[in-house]
């Protein structure tokens, strides 16, 4: 593991491949894109690719739509076969087979762009895959299902993917220069901590540059357990899940090279590159580069992280694709570990909000994973399709600190007062190997009054871990068990984090020799050393049925299993324990349009997750959830559009951290709230977003040191999103554009027990842009007031991090 765990990454090397990479396919690529020919179909458009990386304005080039597909040498893309009216969409408008198109009935209003991920009207989807596997309105679909498509992403020049997600309600992310904790569950939705998934497949732990933007066409965010089509790593989600959506390659040639810059040395460059391969569009090829190096305002943290995700599709436009994706990614910092909640959000002293607690000259920590998806896409006939997807994947990460040792298990108040705590050198490390195959069929058919697709499939995953997590006291031990006091004033190397220094040089304690002080205790302890396998397998059938134009049902049912097969050696003698589990887990949702723009929808649903390696040595059983979810979705005159809903949660056997090491217990939550997500799109020149949600999570049973009725830490009571955009089209300013926007949040509490609590706070954002066929620029600042504020932070409990500063950044793109 040693050797696994040195591997250095260095920027050169990384400069060097996107490099190579962008001169290699930009000398195989022709000059400019072919321009479709004009017909006489509604204002409909198809997609160029989506060829603008993270801080452009726009990210599509639109086009009138060519001619009905042909069954000839060179084919054109189209938005409608000769059998389907011209302002619905077709699996074939891209000019390759995708079923996210397959949604036959669909009336598209103007403006539409036809993405590999489905239709877009400005800043709204008109659809999604990611709740049901099939190509379904989101206005038919049980659930508050929110998606953030390219366009929002490039009008708000998105940096990482927390600042995406903001968008919709109820959803955080982590913070942005806090990469080195990497996290089983990095994003929270409705108060619960959610997966993250890559097209519909899990991701452990998020490996790798996990805000890396340039290859994403949209983010679909599931809220709540609703996802009983999908297992992988640990079970099926019960907290949610973020589905990013890769780009895919299309049939015509087009790219993009860009460059963002700005504060605090943030250098960013990018490209994007579409070329079909063979003349006749058969083999179609992308891919997509990013290099980030950046510091922080936070001391010492340095910061390199690259993706690189090639595409290559082999169609015969017509009804079968063959996809393969390859994804290589790789994050280095030092890793962060928060500050005490004493000294920043409470006490009678001050820490600096921009210390990094520890020797500048740490270990930086590191996340990596490299991957290949297959997707195969067939459809058999007017009624039969087929889907298989399968994923590999490997990689595995690191964190390194000097921990902050205090008087209590999380660290938050002083060992020593007023203002001193000790030290210990930890390491946490985990290699990671995952196999995931999902087949599904699929039918699609009209039975008296009604249109119905049923979907019947399976999935299995297998996920191998090897864990660790080692301390080393530096002869604190004694003090860090029992407090100062019983120790006799005999302590280790301690730091005065308001003049802080840190002379005691790291050591990772995998490498130091085990020995005792004179009270008899070990100064390495390793609190985990354990070989995981998770085994997920299910099979599932789901009905969609609508009856009348008006009616919409939805049922389904998962034949779950999860297990995993444990060996915790860190007490010296291996421990081997297996923990099975099978559950049906049903969902059913209705949706009744009340009137022309209005319906409301209910839904019932229910997931399972195998617990984790935090409790070793012990059988654990699974966590569960279920989900009541009621609501209503509108959209009036494709003008404003957007959903309100009301929720219930209730989770049993949830691993939660008290606080330390050591500090881990199962719980019973309960959650409620209510939440509302709006768009309003007048007309081209305006689109404006606004989301709020409000979480009440407590814990349902009593804890030691989280009795019931504790409010869930990490959770605000109030959070919201409002973002307006607009663009000019008089002639002395036509491709410009100006944004603005504010996302606010309540306090949160940063522990089980609730004794520390931050305050609210709210941030500004604005940017101006210029975009036209071949360029594109813009220039935005994010936290614009200067807002100081602190979060909690996810590491041992009882720890906060600094809300970003105010920060530059800008960007220049050329297109072809």
């Amino acid at each position: 593991m040693t050797a696994f765990l040195s591997r250095p990454m260095g920027r050169a090397h990384v400069r060097a491949l996107l490099l190579t990479s962008t001169a290699l396919f930009t000398l195989s690529t022709p000059s400019g894109a072919q321009e479709a020919k004009k017909t006489d179909l509604p204002p409909v458009s198809v997609e160029q690719p989506t060829i603008v990386a993270p801080a452009a304005k726009k990210t599509v080039q639109k086009k009138k739509a060519p001619p009905p597909v042909q069954q000839a040498a060179e084919p054109a893309p189209a938005t409608a076969t000769s059998a389907t009216p011209a302002n619905e969409v077709t699996p074939v408008a891209l000019g390759t087979y995708n079923p996210a198109l397959d949604l036959s009935g669909l009336k598209l209003p103007p403006a539409t762009t036809i993405t590999t991920a489905g239709p877009v009207q400005g800043y709204r989807a008109l659809s999604a895959v990611s709740s049901t596997k099939t190509a379904t309105p989101l206005e038919q679909i049980p659930q508050s299902i929110q998606v953030v498509p390219r366009s929002v992403i490039d009008d708000q020049t998105s940096i990482t993917v927390s600042e995406v997600i903001q968008n919709v309600s109820n959803v955080q992310g982590p913070n942005s220069h806090s990469l080195g904790n990497t996290e089983l569950y990095p994003y929270t939705i409705r108060g619960f901590g959610a997966q993250a998934w890559l097209d519909g497949l899990v991701m452990p732990f998020s490996l790798g540059d996990r805000d890396a933007l340039a290859n994403v066409e949209r983010i679909e965010v599931l809220k709540g357990p609703a996802a009983i089509l999908y297992g992988g790593g640990a079970g099926a989600p019960i907290g949610g899940a973020v589905n990013i959506i890769s780009k895919l390659p299309t049939d015509k040639a087009a790219g993009a090279v860009g460059f963002t810059f700005g504060s605090d040395n943030f250098v960013q460059p990018y490209f994007d590159i579409n070329q079909p391969v063979t003349a006749n569009g058969t083999v179609l090829f992308r891919v997509t580069g990013q290099y980030t190096a950046t510091d922080s305002f936070i001391d010492v943290l340095e910061q390199d992280r690259y993706s690189f995700n090639p595409t290559l599709t082999l169609t015969d436009k017509t009804d079968t694709t063959l996809t393969i994706q390859g994804h290589l990614s790789k994050s280095e910092q030092q890793t962060y570990q928060g500050l005490p909640a004493t000294g920043t959000i409470l006490g009678g002293f001050k820490i600096d909000r921009d210390l990094f607690i520890g020797p500048s000259d740490i270990p930086r920590g590191y996340s990596e994973v490299e991957g290949i998806t297959v997707t195969l896409d067939h459809k058999i006939n007017d009624i039969w399709s087929a889907n298989v997807k399968a994923r590999w994947s490997q990689g595995g990460f690191a964190q390194f600190t000097q921990l902050a040792l205090g008087a209590d298990a999380a660290g938050a108040l002083p060992a020593i007062n007023p203002s001193t705590w000790l030290l210990g050198n930890t390491v946490l490390a985990e290699e990671i190997e995952e196999i995931s195959v999902n087949p599904n069929v699929q039918a699609k058919f009209n039975l008296g009054a009604s249109r119905n697709t049923v979907l019947v499939g399976g999935d299995y995953s297998r996920v191998t871990e090897h864990g660790l997590l080692a301390v080393d006291y530096l002869g604190n031990g004694c003090a860090a068990f029992f407090g100062v006091d019983p120790c006799l004033g005999l302590v280790g190397p301690t730091a005065n984090l308001t003049i802080p220094s840190f002379t005691t040089p790291y050591a990772d304690p995998r490498g130091v020799a085990q020995y005792q002080d004179v009270f008899g205790f070990d100064q390495v302890v390793t609190f985990n050393d354990v070989e995981n396998v998770f085994k997920t397998k299910g099979v599932y059938g789901q009905i969609q049925s609508t009856f009348y134009d008006r009616v919409h049902v939805l049922a389904g049912v998962r034949a779950a299993h999860v297990s995993i097969e444990q060996i915790e050696r860190s007490s010296g003698v291996p421990q081997e324990t297996v923990t099975d589990a099978y559950k049906p887990l049903p969902r059913a949702g209705i949706v009744v349009d009340l009137m022309p723009g209005l319906s409301a929808f209910g839904s019932y649903s229910e997931g399972i997750r195998a617990v984790p390696r935090q409790l070793p040595g012990g059988r654990s059983e699974p966590e569960f959830s279920e989900q009541r979810e009621v609501g209503f979705k509108f959209n009036l005159d494709n003008q404003i559009s957007g959903t309100v809903a009301y929720f219930e949660i209730d989770r049993d056997n949830v691993v939660v951290n008290l606080g330390g090491l050591a500090g881990i217990a199962l719980a019973k939550q309960r959650g409620r709230g209510y939440e509302a997500d709006a768009l309003w799109q007048p007309n081209r020149n305006w689109q404006v977003l606004a989301s709020y949600g409000f979480t009440d999570v407590e814990f349902a049973d009593g804890l030691l040191g989280a009795p019931a009725g504790n409010r869930f830490p990490l959770v605000p009571e109030h959070s919201g999103r409002f973002w307006i955009n607009y663009m000019f089209d008089q002639p002395m300013l036509r491709g410009w554009s100006m944004g603005a926007g504010i996302y606010a949040s309540s306090g949160q509490f940063v522990d089980a027990a609730n004794q520390y609590k931050t305050d609210g706070y709210y941030t500004v954002d604005a940017k101006i842009g210029y975009d036209n066929d071949k360029f594109s620029a813009a220039f935005n600042v994010k936290n614009l007031t200067g807002e100081e504020y602190f979060v909690p932070y996810s590491f041992l409990g009882g720890q906060v991090a600094p809300g970003d500063d105010r920060a530059y950044y800008g960007s220049l793109i050329y297109k072809y």
